[in-house]
């Protein structure tokens, strides 16, 4: 009998707009439906690994770009695992900054494309067990 393996749902996408503050990481006060809909689609596969990305526009400086976008994953990887009641080996967190746009940088509609935090979940066998609770890579 071969074994059929999940296929992983699209990737969750929510503007970084709607979570947080221009050049901030702390979330915005109506943040909250957008994150618990991202929660929910979470919870629909338990089990999955959990790879947060979050990425900015090219505009400023790169490697403040990239603290940002990884300060960005943290934020919603911590309020995922604590609302979700997560366990911290269930996640994957990037930090990505300009290097994967999803549009243009030239244009303001493009810049509002690539601020964004991109939520994939994989079907890795194992991977979010009470057995495999160790560090979060990044």
């Amino acid at each position: 009998m071969a074994f059929q393996q999940e296929e992983a749902p699209t990737p969750v996408r929510l503007d970084s707009l709607l979570l947080f503050a221009p050049g901030s990481a702390e979330f915005r006060t109506d943040s909250a439906k957008v994150l618990i809909d991202a929660l929910v689609t979470i919870k629909a596969r338990p089990g999955w690994l959990i790879v947060i990305s979050a990425h900015t526009d090219s505009s400023g400086d790169t490697e403040r770009n990239l603290q940002l976008s990884h300060a960005r994953a943290l934020a919603v990887r911590d309020w995922m695992q604590r609302m979700g009641d997560i366990p911290s080996g269930c996640f994957v967190i990037q930090g990505v900054g300009a290097n994967q746009p999803v549009a243009s940088n030239d244009t303001a509609a493009g810049r509002v494309e690539n601020r964004r935090v991109d939520i994939r979940l994989i079907p890795e066998a194992g991977a979010c067990s009470s057995a495999s609770m160790g560090p979060v890579a990044s």
